[in-house]
């Protein structure tokens, strides 16, 4: 039932995401990156895919290989004859071999299932974040504040420093370094006018990162930081909104953002603005080999 990803491997991917998610359940983050990893030698993109007796791909595991670290992403869709949990195991079994030689695996289900718990728990994975997806339509009626597109070669260094002091100890966005930073800036999806940067007294103090998933016509809130010297001004809001402002002037009708599900006060900040728990991501990590039952 599994194959090693080939040159139609995006192309599942985008049948998948027709078949396993519901409408309002949809990015374009799968097709989008492993599109850009399959295309770069070297990317350490590896990938195992079933597909049912008719041919049509029914599960999907792909991800990549760091130097310690290994992440995969599961997205299975419903068919008649093989369970979800059981396209997940098989897949898994496929892929054991570079999993048992990378020190670290963490597993996504995106958005997170009961059989993704009950495979990755039985084979000694262990449950270590949940991410919310947040949705609201756009516009928002709340105020925002004024910002100023980021200028490419003269705000970078504003931005890391913003960034790192904001996001200090996050295990995405925290500790960026000139090279991570260009290197996200260098992204396709990414524009220097959806940079929204806040300004006090001509120092950057904050911004609002957006990113358009064109394929669904949503607006993301890629990442939105402070500087800790102007936490307590009530800025969160307004900034967020300007963000959103910038993505709806775009076109867009639909806002999203990811938020940690243990982040209370940020998941209320949200739902005053007008957001709305879409789907909930959930990672399995296992630091070592464990036994395959």
């Amino acid at each position: 039932m599994t194959e090693e990803a080939g040159e139609g491997i995006v192309s599942c991917a985008r049948h998948l995401l027709e078949h396993a998610l519901p409408f309002d359940d949809r990015d374009d983050r799968f097709s989008e990156t492993w599109e850009a990893e399959i295309s770069e030698p070297g990317s350490g993109f590896l990938a195992a895919l079933g597909r049912a007796e008719n041919g049509h791909p029914i599960g999907l595991v792909a991800g990549s290989r760091g130097r310690d670290h290994l992440q995969l992403d599961a997205l299975v869709s419903d068919n008649d004859n093989w369970p979800n949990g059981q396209v997940l195991d098989t897949l898994l079994d496929a892929l054991a071999p570079m999993m048992d030689d990378a020190p670290s695996v963490e597993l996504w289900g995106k958005p997170a299932q009961p059989w993704h718990d009950e495979v990755a728990i039985r084979r000694g994975f262990e449950p270590v974040r949940a991410l919310h997806q947040m949705r609201c339509p756009l516009p928002v009626s709340s105020p925002s504040i004024e910002t100023r597109p980021f200028v490419p070669g003269h705000d970078d260094e504003a931005l890391r420093q913003v960034n790192n002091r904001a996001f200090l100890g996050h295990p995405d966005q925290g500790d960026l370094s000139p090279a991570d930073l260009a290197d996200r800036l260098a992204e396709p999806w990414n524009d220097p006018e959806g940079i929204r940067l806040h300004e006090v007294d001509g120092e950057v103090v904050g911004f609002c990162w957006t990113k358009i998933h064109h394929e669904q016509g949503l607006g993301e809130i890629y990442a939105i930081g402070l500087d800790p010297s102007v936490h307590g001004r009530g800025l969160g809001v307004p900034m967020t909104v300007s963000g959103l402002e910038w993505l709806n002037a775009q076109g867009l009708e639909t806002g999203m953002l990811y938020v940690e599900a243990d982040n209370v006060p940020a998941i209320r900040t949200y739902e005053r603005i007008g957001f709305h728990i879409s789907r909930t991501d959930r990672a399995w990590r296992r630091s070592e080999s464990a036994p395959q039952t």
